[in-house]
């Protein structure tokens, strides 16, 4: 039965509504546009947790199309979790929707784990949304999670981009990452549940004080008019980021070029700080932005120097006739180590492979290329970009030795000719004019 209206429920003594079909449908029509819905179309990936903010978002978005599919993932941290994961994908199943489980390795309890589980989750959901050919990814967040997000980063001395929260829509490279549920109080969400019948898995850590977000999260669900205050900061923040990121969009397209090996080339002394910010960033493949006084600095005496994993080098003669100055490089030591060539895996966090059906990528691993006189063949050494450059390179290794480096070109093993090594340029490009905001 369809949800209509606002229908009332009691929330901790006060009335509270649904989230109707029809809602959800307008508040999905401005997030498009949307790849049309049938059999034959790729789907739209929904991480669930099997809480009630994520199931609710499935439920409402299985109401809405057909094509999508759920990623459940079980982090391993709890004797409950495996089991909650199949009752979850048992929920899923009886509303239509597919479910996927994906089980994280290695994960341990102790400091940081909150934050080591978000990057392992994100991982795995973004590598699950590679292999089914899914490009946008629902999340479960909701007004609740942006006022704990705006207040944390308030505490921490945020600037006005922190402030804004998180966005509608957050650009990854290959995958958009789309927050349906942003404005709309947690009580809403499980009243729909209720109204729908459905029930969903309490997580015991979201009620354990010892973490920062729990204590906010205790204090913040019994004042509703915070949390409404709190989004509509973050709201105007968010208008202004997108303001300058439009400014910011239109001086990258005119001083940058991004070149496929991964680096940035600048024509001109960089001089704002925020833009260097991101795209170190995004040259570094890191998740977080530079200390802001160190990228100031820069700006105001550039000069060579390493910094968050990133290189700023001059250009050389050569570079500086076609009217370049400087190259900002990936920082040799602080790149990831060979991982195994899969389709679908992302490498020092820049590079994600493909390849044909049928390949073989048994035994092959993927890191930086090395001295180019190990694999560029003598006609090839004219290229402009200098040997520091070259060694970052993604390539691929069979027993230890270089068999290509395809965003050169170049492959040295026939049956590895059709692997591809592409650039995430969003996550050059959108670092620096993510015009839906998002962080």
């Amino acid at each position: 039965m369809p949800l209509t209206g606002f229908d009332a429920g009691l929330t901790g003594g006060r009335s509270v509504g649904v989230l109707d079909d029809g809602r959800f449908a307008a508040i999905m029509a401005e997030l498009g546009p949307w790849l049309p819905d049938g059999v034959d179309m790729p789907e739209m990936g929904i991480a669930v947790s099997g809480g009630a903010d994520s199931l609710c978002l499935a439920y409402l978005a299985g109401r809405w199309r057909r094509a999508v599919r759920a990623f459940i993932v079980d982090h391993g941290l709890r004797p409950a979790a495996a089991a909650e994961a199949r009752l979850t994908r048992d929920r899923l199943a009886r509303l239509g929707i597919p479910a996927e489980i994906l089980v994280l390795e290695g994960l341990r309890s102790g400091p940081g784990v909150a934050d080591r589980a978000r990057r392992a989750r994100y991982a795995a959901l973004s590598a699950a949304c590679r292999r089914a050919g899914i490009v946008d990814l629902l999340l479960g967040h909701h007004a609740g999670d942006q006022a704990e997000t705006v207040l944390i980063r308030r505490r921490a001395g945020s600037g006005p981009d922190g402030l804004a929260g998180m966005g509608a829509v957050t650009f990854t490279g290959d995958l958009r990452l789309v927050r349906p549920l942003r404005d709309i109080e947690p009580a809403i969400l499980r009243g729909t549940l209720r109204c729908a019948g459905l029930e969903w898995v309490e997580d015991p850590s979201n009620a354990d004080l010892r973490a920062e977000r729990a204590r906010l999260r205790a204090g913040l669900s019994a004042d509703a008019p915070a949390v409404s205050r709190l989004c509509s900061e973050a709201g105007q923040a968010g208008a202004a980021r997108m303001a300058r990121d439009a400014g910011q969009a239109l001086r990258l397209a005119r001083r940058v070029t991004v070149a496929e090996g991964g680096w940035v080339a600048l024509a001109e002394d960089p001089a704002c700080p925020r833009t260097m910010a991101f795209l170190l960033r995004a040259v570094s493949g890191r998740d977080y932005l530079p200390p802001s006084r160190a990228v100031a600095a820069l700006c105001a005496n550039p000069r060579p120097v390493s910094l968050a994993g990133a290189c700023l080098v001059e250009a050389s003669a050569a570079l500086r006739r076609a009217g370049l100055r400087w190259l900002l490089l990936r920082e040799e030591a602080a790149m990831q180590a060979p991982v195994p060539a899969e389709v679908g895996c992302v490498w020092d966090g820049r590079f994600v492979l493909s390849a044909p059906p049928g390949v073989d990528l048994r035994g092959v691993m993927l890191g930086a290329a090395g001295p180019s006189g190990r694999w560029m063949a003598p006609a090839d050494w004219r290229t402009p970009w200098p040997a520091r450059a070259l060694r970052t390179l993604p390539a691929l290794f069979r027993a230890g030795r270089v068999v290509g480096v395809p965003t050169m070109g170049i492959c040295h093993d026939p049956a590895l000719s059709g692997v591809r090594l592409t650039l995430m340029r969003g996550a050059v490009a959108a670092e620096a004019a993510r015009f839906v905001g998002g962080s």
